[in-house]
């Protein structure tokens, strides 16, 4: 999805899931001793969360973006994968797991919109060609009303930021989130590696079609 506002800026939300309370038998003393230790935690969860209202594109006003045919793809970006000080599930990555990440995003970038697109891979600036640089991190999905989702589910977030190769000019920002399947709800399980190729390629078509709708 798209959406264009002449002369300001414009975010789509795109995908919202939730956190549920787990309940059970206790006596009234006890009740109220969870509650007051679970709205602590919940305080702690919440700020470590991403608003979903901003996920989506944001276009910089007054871009022509039908003479980009080129794109230049820097390493994935995972500073921020678990940045110091916040409380998020998933585990550091290893330089093995950086090596991965960086190989599945760029594969699937270069297999979706170059292989199957009509893109091309560009090693250098050019007046046809947008950078795209890519971050990768994580995060629980903050409480929405009405999902189905479990308590504490965890997300992925891709931000693609596209700037003009040319003049360094940022452009465009799109962003993203895939929600990682319920069985990672446990604090210390493993991501696996379909998890990972399967986001990717997800992305990947989304980011296809946002970006087909910018050029036409």
């Amino acid at each position: 999805m798209q959406c264009r506002i002449s002369g300001g800026f414009c975010w789509l939300g795109l995908l919202a899931v939730s956190l549920l309370m787990a309940g059970c038998a206790s006596t009234p003393e006890s009740e109220e001793r969870e509650r007051a230790g679970s709205t602590g935690e919940d305080d702690a969860l919440v700020a470590t969360l991403d608003d979903p209202a901003l996920d989506g594109v944001f276009v910089v006003p007054g871009v022509d973006f039908s003479g980009y045919n080129s794109l230049r793809v820097p390493a994935l970006n995972l500073d921020q994968w678990r940045p110091a000080g916040r409380e998020l599930p998933l585990k550091d990555l290893n330089s093995n797991d950086r090596q991965f990440f960086r190989q599945t995003y760029t594969e699937s970038l270069v297999h979706t919109l170059v292989m199957r697109g009509d893109y091309a891979l560009a090693m250098d600036p050019g007046p046809s060609v947008l950078e795209v640089r890519g971050q990768l991190r994580q995060a629980v999905q903050a409480p929405e009303e009405g999902s189905g989702a479990p308590r504490g589910t965890i997300v992925m977030l891709l931000t693609l930021d596209l700037y003009d190769s040319v003049s360094g000019d940022l452009v465009a920002t799109m962003t993203s989130r895939q929600p990682i399947d319920r069985s990672l709800n446990e604090r210390n399980s493993p991501l696996t590696a379909m998890q990972v190729q399967r986001a990717f390629l997800e992305w990947m078509g989304w980011f296809r079609e946002e970006l087909d709708a910018l050029r036409q």
